[in-house]
C-alpha cells in the first residue's frame, strides 16, 4: 500500500486518467482492490490473472498502445516501472515532501529524462512533467 494518504494527488490522477488505459502489477492491483471507475484496467502478472472488469497481460511486451483506449498509463509497482521506463515518452511524477518508509522505491531517472515543468505543486506534494528525449522502440507508450 502507498505510504501516505494525497487527496488532491488522487483526484489529479483520477482526472487525469478519466477514459484511458492504466497498466500496473498484480500486487499494485491487490492493494487498490478494484479496477477503477472509467478507466481500462490491465494487470500484469507472470501467471494468468482474472478478475471482473480487468485483462489479463503476462509482459508490457503484449500490450499495445495504440489499440488501447486512449493514452496508457503506467501505475506502478516498482519493477512495472522499471521495466516501462524505456517504452514511455512522457511522465507524470509525484513527488512527496516527507520522509516515508517503504520497500519499493521508484527507479532513478536517467539523462533521457528531462524535466519539461512543475504540473501541480502544495506543500505535500509536486507533481512533475518529465519528457523521455531518447529514442523510443516503435509502439512505445
Amino acid at each position: 500500500s502507498i505510504p501516505w494518504h494525497l487527496p488532491e494527488d488522487f483526484k489529479w490522477f483520477k482526472q487525469t486518467t478519466l477514459g484511458h488505459t492504466l497498466v500496473m502489477g498484480r500486487k499494485t492491483f491487490e492493494s487498490i482492490g478494484r479496477p477503477l471507475p472509467s478507466r481500462s484496467t490491465i494487470v500484469l502478472s507472470r501467471t494468468p490473472f482474472q478478475f471482473p472488469g480487468t485483462r489479463w497481460a503476462p509482459s508490457l511486451s503484449d500490450i499495445h498502445p495504440d489499440q488501447e483506449p486512449g493514452e496508457v498509463f503506467i501505475c506502478g509497482g516498482g519493477q512495472v516501472y522499471r521495466d516501462a521506463l524505456p517504452l514511455c515518452s512522457n511522465l507524470f511524477l509525484t513527488v512527496v515532501k516527507q520522509t516515508v518508509e517503504g520497500d519499493v522505491l521508484f527507479p532513478e531517472l536517467d539523462s533521457r529524462w528531462e524535466l519539461v515543468t512543475i504540473v501541480r505543486e502544495t506543500p505535500e506534494f509536486d507533481i512533475q512533467h518529465w519528457r523521455n528525449n531518447g529514442s523510443l522502440p516503435e509502439g512505445a507508450c
